[in-house]
């Protein structure tokens, strides 16, 4: 966690990017579970968004999702019994704010200041969340935040980039009302203009 604190500190003390642009995203990772969801398993993340870009902020509305039978084929003997433990999926949707700083671009040749498209960049996102829960949470729903930290590698119409961040939520349903968050870790592709 100190790498992601000391991450943090470079990057806002560098001039943020000034350029437009929009893109669709779609990611792919794990997360796990953290607090009254600790006694469920991790599950692949999945992740998928539209952003729109103004000068070095972006707005961003997405889903994501954590589904812990993606990887599940079939089970033979002792297998089985740990097949039958109850999992949790999750799904959030929200909307982050985005602020990026350039890392690493090419100079446009004979303006300077002008930058190139594609390069390196580092990004801070946050924003609210709603989530539903499905399997052993089914019909728990409620509100909640995130935020992390990305680093991502652009080109003029496509971009890589990898994720860390954290999502916390109250889930209120059936039961007793459930705090929790969910650690995460995605590496994702974005096309658009960039």
């Amino acid at each position: 966690m100190r790498w992601l604190v000391l991450a943090i500190a470079i990057t806002a003390a560098t001039p943020a990017l000034a350029d437009d642009g929009y893109y669709v995203d779609e990611a792919l990772g794990g997360a796990s579970y953290r607090g009254e969801l600790g006694k469920y398993d991790g599950a692949p993340r999945f992740h998928l968004g539209f952003g729109v870009r103004r000068a070095a902020w972006t707005i961003e509305a997405f889903g994501a999702f954590l589904v812990p039978d993606f990887l599940f084929i079939d089970c033979y003997g002792e297998e089985c019994a740990y097949a039958a433990k109850p999992q949790a999926g999750l799904g959030a949707f929200g909307v982050d704010m985005r602020k990026r700083w350039r890392l690493l671009a090419l100079r446009r040749l004979g303006k300077p200041g002008v930058y190139e498209r594609p390069g390196v960049f580092m990004a801070l996102h946050g924003g609210p969340r709603w989530f539903v829960g499905d399997d052993a949470i089914q019909g728990y729903q409620g509100p909640g935040l995130g935020g992390g930290a990305a680093l991502e590698g652009e080109l003029w119409l496509i971009g890589y980039y990898v994720d860390f961040g954290l999502d916390v939520m109250r889930l209120a349903g059936p039961g007793d009302v459930i705090h929790g968050s969910t650690p995460y870790v995605m590496f994702g592709v974005k096309v658009g203009w960039l």
